[in-house]
């Protein structure tokens, strides 16, 4: 009489039982001419016990009228709705064609709230038949309270909730009541007249067969915060699709003879292997469920038969039109069956079909997937094809059960792919659908720039398609020597996993970004010659970047690729004839050995004696500065430390990866003597530091030169700190570290003292950090511009306590460099005003008022551009 579904007996029973015969899908319902309820339903229902709570009952209430497909309003949901899990249903038809109706509702409700205990199937009989006379409830003496009398209608269905407090008496006549989770029998009532009653009760304790196997490691919570409630809702249910589809047992039932029904032709959810049922899971709201209904309630329903797709199913299935989908978005997903949230699944997908879709992305080099889900039964005829269009077999990826160590991410090269999806005659209950996704990749390999300007990058905001395993390079061909700029208009990358990096022509890395830039922080970076951009990504969750840059003289094109050409005949020619020169070249090396100051590569000759006091042009603490003249006529600068046996092999490394700047002093190479001592050779700055041009030339040093200069010092601090990967501080920023050209630009040396970073954090909170000293020093130097002179003693400078103290310091108006005109402009004087409150702040970095305010090198840089923009000039 009861189904499978209606979870009989105990799970012990049920856990071993199978409900469907051997073969599978030779399986079916077949209509005996019975009744099928076409109209509208109405479900009375009888309450039995003292159990029952207000959101309980709404619960139940709000089961019955979410049935009606139509009270959705056709809105999809990617979850089933039991307005879904009614379609279904409604499959099935009379003998007339008419489908099940798409209309239940609520109807007249009964309280029966006597005694509990000891309670029999006589006393629950009798207590039914009353409720559709007004007499017989009045000798309950108030224990039995109706809304209206029960009437015997063509389309109502009576049902009975007995709460978890109706305990029944033990004996074997009462043993359907608690062997059994719900049921149904027939009564008469008045003149003679017989109908359907059907029941469902409460599990009574939480060992109880009946609440569904809520307490599994798979289950967290109760769909509706009530698990008693929740395990009765889908027994009634099922029965409600008994009586519409079987009422007097003519209706639809199994072929085989066995007298399976629309709901009891499938084992219920919870018991669909060892592993749990594949529910939905709400971790917000601690609960599992696998429906949902109206008003925001959520449901565990059983499963029931599907007669189009010859299954179990709460949904009907997905199908495909005869035609190809073309999509020309550059990312989306493709699907087949139910896969919300990458659960288990909650029916197969559809036989026979075959789904096409066509990915055209006109510019991309390849269209990426990712298998976000996949799951074919063993035994399933099913395949995924994933193919670059037009091609053969040997050029398409094949996804079928039998493989099981498929790639999950793999690649198309070109513009258009083609994604083909195929279901068998048979579809087992196991083969849930799939899922992929897709991505249109708009840079692979490297792109060479010969434009003289124009915008690079990568970007959502563009139409283009951030995607994950991109390896993609720009390559800047600007000639050896000449201005390549970049400017960064928004870098927005995942932090960490993916990076943007700036590499020179000798492929040393500058600089490298990852993860979100502000407006202040993003970089502005003049660099020289080629220039490399390199962009890789782990992931596909950024927005991208985007650059414009301007090559000052780019290389000509057809000269480069006749210049490779040259090189390849050439080398051609020198294999031809190496073997003959072998002996001549070993004699040559030797020699050239015997000759003092040779050098590696990119390493200078010298030829002038730089020890002579006359060619001494700098020196300080640990090192003296020699002019000197390369073999090839041009005048350099040679760094010679005092400590001939110190290291210099990390102030060459740092020097290599950030010397291109076009305000950092350009390491050219280095040397060694006949005593294999080492020097550094750097390029020849005419005018020297700036420390002798304030003292010497102050007067033809404008204010507008000064704040130049400062902007300068300012762009190299900041490829230090920001664009250095590990991030770098200079340790001795003075004016005798500045050197000016023939131009009076300046450039940031003496990195004796340089070092990466540290990424520990010290020991003692109130030491000043490595970035704070370096612009800490650069607000003295602010001061030293303004004042016109070069301190003394700045070490004195670096201890004050307060900001008096550094207001003193620094001064007013009057402490202005004499030998320059105070400007008339008021736009000037507020400029000079500006400059000397950076300074101010730089000085009181780390020591005055917390460290909330401490300037970053990208703030100080934005202020000096406002006073940049004061004195009326184009910003620098």
């Amino acid at each position: 009489m009861v189904g499978i579904l209606l979870t009989v007996l105990s799970l012990h029973f049920l856990r071993g039982f199978s409900c469907l015969p051997a073969d599978e899908s030779a399986f079916g319902l077949a209509y005996n001419g019975g009744k099928v309820m076409i109209e509208p339903v109405t479900v009375s229902l009888i309450w039995f016990g003292t159990g029952w709570q207000k959101p309980g009952r709404e619960a139940v209430r709000n089961a019955i009228t979410s049935l009606s497909p139509s009270q959705y309003n056709g809105k999809l949901s990617e979850v089933p709705t039991l307005g879904d899990w009614w379609s279904v249903v409604r499959q099935y038809t009379d003998s007339t064609n008419s489908p099940v109706t798409n209309r239940v509702d609520v109807g007249v409700e009964c309280f029966y709230t006597g005694p509990e205990l000891n309670m029999t199937l006589d006393k629950v009989v009798e207590i039914s038949q009353a409720v559709f006379n007004k007499t017989a409830i009045e000798k309950f003496g108030g224990n039995l309270n109706c809304t209206q009398l029960f009437e015997v209608r063509e389309n109502w269905i009576h049902h009975i909730l007995l709460s978890h407090t109706v305990m029944f008496v033990d004996e074997q006549k009462q043993r359907e009541m608690t062997d059994l989770c719900s049921g149904k029998f027939q009564m008469e009532t008045v003149a003679g007249m017989r109908v359907n009653m059907t029941w469902a009760r409460e599990p009574q304790n939480e060992d109880d067969h009946c609440s569904i196997s809520f307490g599994k490691s798979y289950y967290i919570g109760p769909p509706n915060g009530d698990e008693k409630v929740d395990g009765l809702i889908g027994n009634m249910l099922a029965k409600v699709v008994e009586e519409v589809t079987n009422r007097d047992g003519r209706g639809w039932s199994s072929n085989d003879g066995n007298g399976l029904t629309v709901s009891s032709s499938c084992s219920p959810p919870f018991l669909r292997d060892k592993t749990g049922p594949p529910l939905y899971l709400d971790e917000e709201k601690k609960t599992r469920f696998n429906a949902i209904g109206l008003n925001g309630y959520r449901y565990i329903l059983p499963y029931i038969w599907n007669q189009k797709i010859n299954n179990c199913a709460l949904k009907l299935s997905e199908t495909c039109s005869s035609k190809a989908v073309v999509l020309e978005h550059p990312r989306g997903i493709l699907k087949g069956g139910i896969v919300v949230n990458h659960t288990d699944g909650l029916q197969p997908h559809a036989p026979n079909q075959k789904c096409q879709w066509k990915i055209n992305f006109p510019g991309a080099k390849f269209i990426s997937f990712t298998i976000n889900y996949f799951a074919f039964a063993e035994d399933s005829d099913d395949h995924l094809l994933i193919c670059q269009s037009h091609s053969s077999a040997l050029h398409c990826s094949s996804i079928q059960a039998n493989h099981e160590d498929f790639d999950k991410n793999f690649r198309v090269f070109g513009s258009k792919a083609t994604v083909e999806f195929t279901s068998g005659d048979h579809v087992p209950f196991e083969s849930r659908g799939w899922e992929l996704s897709y991505s249109a990749g708009l840079c692979n390999g490297k792109k060479d720039v010969y434009d003289h300007d124009g915008v690079i990058g990568y970007g959502s905001s563009t139409s283009f398609s951030y995607v994950e395993g991109l390896t993609c390079q720009w390559i800047l061909h600007g000639k050896p020597g000449t201005l390549v700029s970049l400017n960064f208009s928004h870098i927005n990358i995942s932090k960490s996993l993916d990076f943007l990096a700036i590499y020179n022509g000798q492929k040393q890395q500058i600089a490298n970004f990852s993860g979100f830039y502000s407006s202040t922080d993003l970089p502005h970076m003049n660099l020289t010659g080629e220039v490399m951009v390199a962009f890789a990504t782990q992931t596909d969750k950024g927005e991208g970047w985007a650059a414009e840059f301007y090559i000052s003289s780019p290389v000509d094109r057809e000269e480069k690729v006749l210049i490779i050409i040259a090189i390849a005949v050439l080398a051609v020619v020198a294999a031809s004839v190496s073997l003959a020169l072998v002996t001549v070249a070993i004699v040559k090396r030797r020699r050239m050995y015997k000759s003092s100051m040779d050098s590696v590569e990119g390493q200078m000759q010298i030829r002038v004696d730089i020890d002579r006091e006359e060619n001494k042009i700098g020196e300080g603490t640990s090192a003296v500065v020699y002019e000197a003249v390369s073999t090839n006529g041009v005048v350099v600068a040679v760094k010679a430390r005092r400590d001939m046996a110190s290291q210099t092999e990390l102030e060459e490394e740092i020097l290599l990866k950030c010397s291109s700047h076009p305000n950092i002093v350009s390491l050219l190479g280095h040397a060694q003597d006949g005593l294999q001592r080492r020097y550094l050779v750097f390029e020849f700055m005419q005018l020297g530091s700036l420390s002798c041009n304030l003292r010497e030339r102050g007067g033809t040093l404008d204010w507008e030169k000064r704040l130049a200069i400062a902007l300068q010092v300012c762009t190299a601090i900041q490829m230090l700190h920001m664009y250095s990967k590990p991030p770098i501080y200079h340790g001795n920023i003075t004016c005798e570290n500045i050197l000016l050209d023939e131009l009076c630009n300046a450039k940031l040396g003496g990195f004796g003292a340089a070092n990466y970073c540290s990424s520990n954090n010290r020991p003692n909170p109130e030491q000043t950090s490595e970035m704070a000293e370096d612009i800490r020093s650069f607000g003295i130097l602010l001061v030293e511009l303004l004042r016109g002179e070069p301190l003394r003693n700045r070490h004195t400078y670096k201890n004050f306590s307060s900001l008096d103290q550094i207001n003193d310091f620094v001064g007013g108006q009057e402490c202005l460099d004499q030998r320059l005109d105070v400007p008339n402009e008021r736009c000037k004087i507020m400029g000079l005003a500006k400059l000397s409150e950076i300074a101010k702040w730089c000085i009181g970095c780390c020591r005055v008022e917390g460290t909330e305010n401490d300037p970053k090198v990208g703030d100080v840089l934005s202020g000096l551009r406002q006073v940049k923009q004061m004195f009326c000039s184009v910003l620098f």
